[in-house]
């Protein structure tokens, strides 16, 4: 845990390394000291329809499903360690947000081979 989704605008994969993006995002959630870093799932998913706003842009969106038990002071660290990592490559997309989610302990699943 965490499982970390980084949905993307699809035309961003001509002027953006999305391999680099998704290291990048990893590294972040490492270096925040929160989780075991064999723990951690990184993926992202192009999205090929989309709007922003009123007109055409590009968009990251970086989901964080976390485990419950962290503070809010945490869930701030895990963002700020990612954005540091990743502020060199997304500052030409028109829109970056992050949102941190917490699963339900009683209802997630896991099974590890």
């Amino acid at each position: 845990m965490p499982h970390c989704v980084i949905e993307y605008s699809a035309p961003l994969a001509e002027v953006l390394a999305i391999d680099e993006l998704v290291r990048c995002v990893h590294q972040g959630a490492i270096a925040s000291a929160l989780f075991e870093p064999a723990s951690i799932k990184t993926r992202a998913l192009r999205c090929e329809h989309f709007a922003v706003g009123e007109a055409a842009g590009s968009f990251i969106h970086i989901g964080f499903a976390i485990m419950p038990g962290r503070s809010q002071a945490q869930k701030q660290q895990l963002t700020r360690a990612v954005y540091d990592l990743i502020a060199h490559l997304v500052a030409e997309v028109d829109s970056l947000t992050m949102n941190i989610t917490e699963l339900d302990d009683a209802t997630y699943f896991k099974q590890v081979s």
